[in-house]
């Protein structure tokens, strides 16, 4: 049976405020890779559009490999700072090395550079990433404080793709000159979030007595857990909507709605909206499940998604209420599954079993990276073959083409993910409370 929530916790504001502040430099990052670097190595540096996605792609890739691996790693780690500190000193070191050689590179490099430069970025991204997580999954006995951890990260997310976004325009820099700020920036809070996140958030202290797993025992516990399996279907369908929806945005402002000067503010909406609406969404937990949040959630983002066709070009303040919607349910889409993956680490625990919690955000990882690749494989390859970038919504088959992969997959795919969560078991955990955390 459900426990309402009893008011009790763990973290404190300011605990909670140094638990997600260090996901604004990973996201930073994250922001720069995907919006400047490309363009950047590109044409800046001469590389060509092909080389430079050829390397971004397979650096995607790899992660897909090297994620489950750290996560049992670290699972696997024991010092008596715990299993996942370590890993993230290292993280941040490596990180900010690797930033700096990223978003800082020479005036003139080639190929080589920055294939080398690209892969220590994503390593150590996931070396700091997947420890630093996992604790999020492992650190409150509280069900509904779990939520609050996951909005604090997801909070601190949009702070920072917006730092990471505006800066070149605030400070009126060439591309180039932002990416030196940035990297200097990200290095900056790297080492202040770690520093307040090793001196003020509890982490838990439990000791492991069980044999070590090998990589694939441990995959093969993680993956035998039905609850696991039900919630990796959903966000592995869900994240796919969400890749179409983000990565056709530009496209739909430019050519459907006719404000390519209004590119910007699009963004800035889906980001600003995805945390507007945590607290209704943590409400919704608390009030009812989880899982009815999040299904509540994909619900209201199909039915904003159908209302994308009668958007008609010049109705900015109609595409403006569509991407608030829509960007809603992006913080649901971040923070519940990851709290019901708290809820189901945690229970895992108190049974005595092996620490698995960075393997199950390692493989969940593995899988919203996948879902970025597979659907852009789709929908890019189709819409540039009938010239879409270059004539856009010029004819009924082109118009037709773009709302099925912008507003029709989409929907069809939160559908299918609702049917697979109303399908699956009860995700629901009683709050508990052991001696395992400090």
């Amino acid at each position: 049976m459900y426990q309402p929530d009893n008011g009790v916790r763990t973290f404190n504001a300011w605990q909670l405020t140094c638990f997600g502040l260090l996901t604004t430099p990973l996201a930073m990052g994250g922001l720069a890779m995907a919006m400047y670097l490309p363009t950047y190595y590109a044409v800046d540096m001469g590389l060509g559009l092909g080389l430079v996605g050829a390397i971004f792609v397979f650096g995607r890739l790899f992660d897909i490999f090297t994620d489950p691996l750290v996560g049992h790693w670290s699972d696997e780690t024991q010092t008596r700072f715990g299993p996942r500190k370590p890993w993230m000193i290292a993280g941040v070191i490596g990180f900010s090395g690797s930033v700096y050689l990223f978003l800082s590179p020479p005036d003139a490099v080639g190929p080589a550079y920055l294939a080398l430069a690209s892969g220590l970025y994503f390593l150590f991204y996931t070396i700091l990433d997947v420890p630093y997580s996992s604790i999020g999954l492992e650190v409150s006995p509280h069900v509904h404080e779990r939520s609050l951890l996951a909005g604090s990260k997801a909070v601190f997310q949009v702070v920072g793709a917006i730092l990471a976004a505006a800066l070149p325009f605030i400070m009126g820099y060439s591309i180039g000159e932002a990416l030196n700020v940035i990297a200097f920036a990200i290095i900056a809070l790297c080492f202040i979030g770690l520093v307040l996140f090793l001196s003020t958030v509890p982490t838990p202290v439990r000791i492991i007595n069980r044999p070590r797993l090998t990589t694939v025992e441990a995959l093969k516990s993680v993956l035998a857990d039905r609850r696991y399996r039900y919630l990796l279907g959903s966000f592995l369908i869900v994240q796919a909507a969400n890749s179409l929806v983000a990565g056709l945005m530009v496209l739909y402002v430019v050519h459907i709605v006719g404000a390519a000067e209004l590119v910007g503010l699009f963004l800035g909406i889906l980001l600003l909206s995805s945390a507007a609406f945590l607290p209704l969404w943590i409400y919704l937990s608390k009030r009812y499940s989880k899982k009815t949040s999040w299904m509540a959630a994909s619900l209201l983002c199909a039915i904003a998604l159908a209302l994308i066709p009668l958007v008609g070009r010049g109705d900015v303040t109609g595409a403006i209420i569509v991407s608030i919607i829509v960007g809603s349910s992006f913080g649901a889409d971040a923070i519940m599954p990851t709290s019901m993956l708290a809820d189901i680490v945690y229970e895992k625990e108190l049974e005595g079993n092996n620490r698995l919690g960075g393997l199950y955000l390692a493989v969940k990882n593995s899988v919203s990276k996948l879902s970025f690749i597979v659907p852009m494989g789709l929908a890019f390859p189709v819409l540039g073959y009938i010239g879409f970038e270059k004539t856009g919504a010029a004819g009924p088959n082109a118009m037709l083409t773009f709302f099925f992969f912008y507003s029709a997959l989409p929907i069809l795919l939160r559908l299918a993910a609702l049917y697979v969560l109303k399908m699956g078991p009860d995700f629901i955990v009683e709050q508990k409370q052991d001696s395992v955390f400090a």
